[in-house]
Order: C-alpha cells, then structure tokens, then sequence
C-alpha cells in the first residue's frame, strides 16, 4: 500500500452516490432519524457524511450486535453519547423485542410534533421514522424487529438493500429502510481496517494479510483468551500472526492442492468467527481512545 492508500481508503459504489443523493428529502420528512452502528465498533460504523444530512433532525442512536460486544464498552458509548445529548440505546435486535424502547425513547424527541398536533385538535400521528446506516449493521433486523416479522431483507453481506422502501406498522411508526452508504474515503487506515473485518466493506478493499495482523496485534493485546479459547491455542503471547494461521488452517483442514495450509482461507475464517460472536464479546474501539 502506498502513503495515499494508508491515509484514504476509497469505497463508494454507484448506487450508495445514488442513494445519499436522494435520501436528503426524506430526511426533511422524517419525524426522527434513526441511525443503526455496530455496538463492537460505534465509531468506525456511523458515517460523517450521514451527519451532515440529519443537521439539527431528532436523531437516535441504536448500537445494534451488543450481545457480540464487550458489555463494559458499551456502556461507555451509551455514556459519551447521552453526554453529548444523542438519545442511544444498545440492543440484540435478533433476540429482544425492541419496539417498547423505541417507542418510550422517541417521543420526548418529537414534543413539538406533539404540541402541534394538540393545538390542532388532532390525534397522535404515527412518527415517520428513516432508518440508516452502513452497510451491514443492522437496519433491516431492526425493521424486522419492530415489524414482528421479515418485512425487509437482512444478511451479513454489504450492499444488500439497494432501494428506499416505506413499510408501515402499528399507528406508531411509519419505517423508511434506505442502502447502506459508506463515506467516500475514511480519514486513516484504522476506520476501514474495523469495517472490513466486521463485514460492512469487502475484506479485499485492503490486502488480507494486512487485515488479519491487525486484528491478531488488538486480539492479543486486548482479548487473548478469545482466540486461545476458539482454537485450542495454549498460549497467544508465545505465537506470531503467521503460527496462529497455520494453527488454524491444519485443525480446520484448509489445505492447498500441495498439501500446505490454505492461510487465506483460514484468515476469512478467523474474520468469519469474529463477525458471528463466537469469540464472545469483543469491542474493536472504545470512546476517548
């Protein structure tokens, strides 16, 4: 990689210039925007380019994946966000109902809707509710959620909701699920490291090998236990990068036509591991550090 490619890493397909294009009058005609992170990665998963769309819109934060999360971690973000006065709320949205929470953390965000439609003489509205996010956090699972039912479709791949869809639920909430967009480039290396190795970008954005060492350096730096745990590995501290891949690759039988161990393919694995919580609760970012 060269100096450039260290400091900007560009992603940005066509139809995320499409969709941020268009998502701007949505904006305007939402009652509050509803921004979905990954709880293992706050930071890394929001979108700089998002922030300039909501402006001065109510805004709540929904760290999704928390049960995959380091649950002191989490904590802290909650924290730093309430001080910032951003309404969040960290959740499992495969396994906890989550309509109650956002229904009580969404009203007091739109008190002069209410007012409004006092004076007015009207009943409550169902609050219009826009849902973003990058690619791969959790926005349709939260749909999903709130819906009771499959209403959008969700995967672990990026990319795959591709059009703005407006789904209706009780007389509480009107949905606006919109793509996944990525900013144009990340300002240092760490943010799109983070990214790929959680699934929101493709890992081939950067080189492999490169991917994996990082993750290696912070796992045995910060959650050691988790990879020995994982693979049967005695001791991590004992071990560089390139061992614990061919640890991996000869118990998992990934192995290339001449018999050597196939170390990409256990690389996608280890990153396949992290991405599925069977390392428990791991945090690839804390707030302030």
């Amino acid at each position: 990689m060269n100096n450039q490619q260290q400091k900007n890493v560009h992603y940005f397909p066509g139809h995320m210039a499409k969709a941020l294009r268009e998502m701007a009058p949505f904006v305007k005609n939402a009652d509050i925007v509803v921004e979905v992170t990954d709880a293992r990665a706050p930071f890394s998963t929001r979108n700089p380019m998002l922030q300039g769309l909501i402006g001065s819109k109510p805004h709540l934060i929904v760290l999704s994946k928390n049960d995959k999360a380091d649950t002191m971690v989490t904590a802290r973000w909650i924290a730093k966000y309430n001080q910032e006065g951003i309404t969040c709320f960290a959740s499992n949205l495969k396994g906890e109902k989550v309509f109650k929470v956002l229904n009580e953390m969404s009203e007091p965000l739109v008190l002069k809707k209410r007012e409004k439609e006092k004076k007015l003489g009207m009943k409550k509205q169902p609050l219009k509710l826009l849902i973003v996010g990058i690619p791969n956090v959790g926005k349709s699972t939260l749909i999903n959620n709130l819906a009771g039912k499959r209403v959008a479709r969700a995967a672990n791949t990026p990319g795959v909701t591709r059009s703005e869809q407006w789904i209706k639920l009780s007389g509480d909430f009107v949905l606006l699920d919109t793509p996944g967009i990525l900013p144009m480039n990340y300002e240092g290396p760490l943010t799109a490291k983070r990214l790929a190795i959680l699934g929101s970008i493709k890992e081939d954005v950067l080189p492999l090998d490169e991917l994996y060492r990082f993750l290696f350096v912070f796992l045995r730096e910060n959650y050691k236990n988790c990879m020995q745990n994982r693979y049967g590995i005695e001791d991590l501290s004992k071990l560089e990068a390139e061992e614990v891949l061919q640890i991996v690759a000869k118990n998992r039988g990934y192995l290339l036509k001449n018999g050597a161990p196939d170390t990409d393919k256990a690389t996608s694995s280890i990153f396949k591991d992290l991405q599925e919580g069977f390392f428990g609760k791991i945090s690839l970012e804390k707030p302030n550090a």
